[in-house]
């Protein structure tokens, strides 16, 4: 017995000749797949003409057999869980508004391994280390030049306590 898509509704068709438009090439392809097999066309006749091989167009159509026309658009690999979120990334932040010497640190500014040693000490993030802190902090509107020489008893901690514009150009 071959195998081949289940009979498609109007609206299924519909869709599928919209994503043979599609940009991405695995989109179009996958629309394709189903578009010849709804032709009649058999999985060996499929191989040659979108190139891919019987396993790949067998998961299509069975995918669009199980699935529908959801099945056909290329999903986002969901890649690595973040270690810091928005409140981590808010709270190294308030940290970095602090001098280092309040946590033992002997020194005027932070560095981003100093930054990160003192995270994991307050429990903020346990696996941080100082590349992820220096750009956490660029991911809160910083740069890292100006975010580690912070102090309240400097003069200008308010200026520096609000981003500035991307890029580091000043107003002036």
């Amino acid at each position: 017995m071959s195998l081949s898509v289940r009979p498609l509704t109007d609206e299924e068709q519909r869709r599928v000749k919209q994503l043979l438009h599609s940009a991405d090439a695995a989109t179009y392809r996958h629309a394709r797949i189903v578009r010849l097999s709804s032709q009649g066309q058999k999985v060996t006749q499929i191989i040659t003409a979108v190139g891919l091989s019987d396993r790949q167009i067998r998961k299509v159509i069975h995918g669009f057999n199980q699935h529908g026309v959801s099945a056909l658009p290329r999903r986002k690999a969901p890649g690595r869980k973040p270690l810091c979120g928005e409140p981590t990334r808010s709270a190294l932040v308030e940290l970095l508004r602090r001098p280092p010497t309040d946590f033992g640190i002997e020194s005027a500014t932070w560095t981003g391994a100093d930054l990160a040693a003192v995270a994991r000490q307050q429990g903020l993030s346990p696996a941080l280390r100082s590349r992820t802190a220096r750009r956490e902090i660029q991911r809160a509107g910083y740069r890292w030049q100006q975010a580690k020489r912070w102090s309240a008893q400097e003069p200008e901690y308010e200026r520096k306590k609000t981003p500035g514009p991307p890029g580091g150009a000043s107003g002036s």
